[in-house]
């Protein structure tokens, strides 16, 4: 996960723990499987587009690559 970079609406870097909490949070409140939830996050964690769009969807955050000044995966 170092080639990419988690960055909340108002341009702030946010921590990866930060975000998997916020994630996992939300799909627990959700009902979503812990199963389903954990495999949507190594989804993400694997580069796989669906699953990223996912995790910026849930945590309203953009996932930007971390070589990239302002530019998005």
């Amino acid at each position: 996960m170092a080639d990419i970079r988690f960055i909340n609406k108002n341009g702030t870097s946010v921590d990866i723990a930060v975000v998997r909490k916020r994630f996992f949070d939300s799909a627990i409140r959700s009902g979503v499987h812990p199963d389903r939830a954990s495999a949507i996050w190594e989804g993400a964690m694997r580069g796989e587009p669906r699953a990223l769009d996912v995790i910026e969807d849930v945590c309203d955050i953009e996932i930007v690559s971390s070589t990239a000044g302002f530019g998005f995966l």
